[in-house]
């Protein structure tokens, strides 16, 4: 008999839910833990067939919930998907903070300014601010990236624990992602401790080749890191340079901006 959970079996559910339905639900639902879905993980995990998994994945692929990687064979959040949690998120006080945060980030700096938040081990950009000039990075908003390869992911992830970090990437080597490479988790954590010790992530060329990026946490009253500003430039004006006068910048403002959020 087909499990929807540990312990619960599909003929203990209320008579009223339709279990396809909540097959496909829990199966979104694994993007919680991580962010990708490989089918014979979530046919453990749900206590489904490989086979009902497969069909429940390709119609989740025809309706943009999911998307396939055919060279992994792993499965990652979707377009719609992305749209639910941006509609979630833009009545939030979070939402009219950043978009204030940015705006004054986008005028100190005229380049392209993103608002991140950490989902596992990628981060979604919620909110973006495109540069004024003619040579510029694009908006990011619905992106999902790596966060260990991000400016704006690596500023959230060094308000972690070094087990917490351990606990998103519990391997020693982070597997490629994307057209990013695989990295040591030890570096990694080295990376983040200089975070924390100048309060601004960069990222050079890391998650794309031709970007170079700064990022801050946005703080709300209990001092907890809700959200990641990140400043993106073309790497030919984004130089080492460029990135200690930005980080200057991206870190007073978060200052500034520091409690606001609930």
């Amino acid at each position: 008999m087909e499990r929807t959970e540990p312990g619960v079996t599909s003929a203990e559910r209320p008579a009223e839910v339709i279990g396809a339905v909540a097959n496909a639900l829990e199966l979104l639902q694994l993007f919680s833990e991580g962010p990708s879905i490989q089918v014979s993980t979530a046919s453990k995990r749900l206590g489904l067939s490989r086979s009902t998994v497969h069909r429940l994945l390709n119609t989740l692929t025809v309706y943009g919930y999911v998307v396939h990687e055919a060279s992994t064979r792993v499965y990652r959040p979707g377009p719609v998907l992305a749209s639910i949690g941006l509609v979630a998120v833009k009545s939030s006080d979070l939402r009219t903070v950043g978009q204030a945060a940015l705006a004054k980030l986008a005028g100190e700096t005229d380049e392209t300014v993103q608002l991140s938040v950490l989902r596992g081990s990628e981060i979604m950009c919620i909110d973006s601010i495109e540069s004024t000039r003619s040579v510029r990075i694009g908006s990011r908003l619905g992106w999902t990236l790596p966060a260990h390869a991000t400016a704006a992911g690596r500023a959230l992830l060094a308000e972690l624990s070094d087990a917490e970090v351990m606990a998103v990437f519990p391997n020693e080597t982070i597997a490629k992602a994307g057209g990013v490479p695989e990295v040591r988790r030890i570096d990694l954590l080295a990376q983040l401790e200089l975070v924390r010790a100048r309060r601004y992530a960069t990222n050079f060329g890391e998650s794309e080749p031709d970007v170079s990026a700064v990022g801050v946490v946005i703080r709300d009253r209990q001092d907890r890191a809700r959200a990641a500003l990140s400043v993106t430039a073309p790497r030919s004006r984004g130089d080492e340079q460029w990135m200690r006068a930005t980080g200057r910048i991206a870190v007073a403002i978060a200052d500034e901006f520091a409690g606001v959020i609930a």
